[in-house]
C-alpha cells in the first residue's frame, strides 16, 4: 500500500478577493418621488386593517394601527428628504444648479478631499460621502428641515408657499412651520411615549380623520418639494 502524505498543507493567506462595495445608486427626481408614493400607498392600506378591527370591537388595536401609520409616514418623509438632499447637493457640485449660500460652507473631511484628488475622473466619491453623511441626520423638526432645504437650494419659504398657500408669504411660512413641527412632535410622542403625557401618563386620543390629515400634510410637503426640484431641473436644461 502506497504511503499517503498526511501532512497539513500550508494555509494560503491574504488571497481572499476583496469585495468591492458599490456606490449608492443615483435616482432621478421622479424615481425618488415614486419611492415615496409606492410606500405611502402601502401605509394607507392599513386604514382597511384598522377599520376591520374597529368593526369587530377592537378599538384599542385599531388605534394602534393609526398610531403606527403616523410613525411610518413621518419616517418615509425623512427618507425622502435624505434622497432629495443627495440629489440636490450633487447637482450643485456638478454645476448643474446654482449653488446655495449654505452649500459654499458645507464641510468635507480631509480624508474625502484626498480621495477626490486620487479619483479625479469621477465625482462618485462626493455622492458616496453625501449618502453616509446624511444617513445620520434627521430633518423632521421645523428648524432642521428649514436648514436642510436652504442648504440643498430649495428655499424653505418657496416650499412653504407651494405646500401651504395662504394670503401672504409670511403667513404661509408661519403656518408651514407650525404644521411641520406638529407632525414631528406627535410622531415623537407616539414613538417614544406610546402617545402618553409625561405629566399624567394619559394617552392622547387619535382618530382616522386625524391620521388622514397628517398624511395629507406630508403629501402636500412632498409635492411642493418635487415641484421646486423640477423647476430647477428645467432651468438647468
Amino acid at each position: 500500500m502506497a504511503n499517503r502524505d498526511l501532512s497539513l498543507s500550508k494555509r494560503a493567506e491574504n488571497v481572499r478577493e476583496k469585495r468591492k462595495i458599490p456606490f449608492p445608486v443615483h435616482f432621478s427626481a421622479e424615481e425618488i418621488k415614486d419611492h415615496f408614493v409606492d410606500v405611502m400607498s402601502n401605509i394607507k392600506k392599513q386604514f382597511k386593517v384598522a377599520q376591520s378591527l374597529l368593526e369587530n370591537g377592537k378599538e384599542e388595536e385599531c388605534k394602534m394601527i393609526w398610531r403606527s401609520q403616523i410613525v411610518l409616514a413621518e419616517g418615509l418623509l425623512d427618507f425622502y428628504l435624505h434622497e432629495v438632499s443627495k440629489y440636490c447637493m450633487f447637482n450643485m457640485f456638478c454645476n448643474n444648479w446654482f449653488k446655495s449660500e449654505k452649500y459654499k460652507s458645507f464641510q468635507v473631511p480631509m480624508s474625502k478631499v484626498e480621495e477626490a484628488m486620487t479619483t479625479s475622473h469621477t465625482n462618485e466619491w462626493f455622492f458616496d460621502y453625501l449618502n453616509k453623511r446624511f444617513s445620520r441626520d434627521v430633518f423632521l423638526s421645523a428648524e432642521s428641515m428649514k436648514e436642510q432645504m436652504n442648504l440643498i437650494g430649495l428655499k424653505f419659504t418657496t416650499v412653504m408657499e407651494k405646500a401651504f398657500p395662504r394670503d401672504k408669504q409670511e403667513t404661509s411660512v408661519k403656518e408651514g412651520r407650525k404644521i411641520i413641527q406638529d407632525l414631528f412632535d406627535r410622531r415623537n410622542k407616539v414613538a417614544h411615549q406610546y402617545d402618553r403625557s409625561h405629566e399624567t401618563a394619559q394617552q392622547e386620543d387619535i382618530s382616522k380623520e386625524y391620521v388622514e390629515k397628517y398624511i395629507d400634510n406630508i403629501e402636500k410637503l412632498i409635492n411642493a418639494i418635487h415641484d421646486v426640484i423640477l423647476e430647477k431641473d428645467t432651468a438647468k436644461s
